[in-house]
C-alpha cells in the first residue's frame, strides 16, 4: 500500500478543512471505528482507533449524518489513512460487487 505522501506545500483539487468527526468504515464485514480528521468532497484522512488492515474499497459511514459513500483506500501510514471518495449515482451497498 502507499506510504502518505510527505510533500511540503501540497496542491489539492479540492480544499480541506479540519475538523474531529467520528466516522465508520465497514470492511467485509467489520465495522471499524474512526476519527476524520480532514475532510473535502474528495476524500478524508482518518486517525484510525487501532492499526487496522483495510482492503481496497469498501463502505465509508458518518453515522452522526446517516451518510455512506463508496470509498477507497489511498495511503496507510500507521493509525493514519488517506480515503477517496467514489461518488456514483446508485446508493452504496457491497463495495466488491
Amino acid at each position: 500500500m502507499l506510504k502518505k505522501p510527505t510533500v511540503r506545500g501540497e496542491i489539492r483539487s479540492t480544499p480541506r478543512v479540519e475538523c474531529t468527526v467520528p466516522a465508520i468504515i465497514q470492511d467485509k464485514g467489520v465495522s471499524i471505528a474512526c476519527t476524520v480528521e480532514d475532510l473535502s468532497i474528495t476524500g478524508c484522512r482518518v486517525r484510525l482507533n487501532s492499526f487496522t488492515k483495510l482492503s481496497g474499497r469498501f463502505l465509508f459511514e458518518f453515522p452522526r449524518k446517516n451518510i455512506k459513500v463508496l470509498a477507497e483506500l489511498i495511503w496507510i501510514n500507521g493509525d493514519e489513512a488517506g480515503i477517496r471518495f467514489l461518488h456514483t449515482d446508485s446508493p452504496p451497498g457491497n463495495p466488491s460487487g
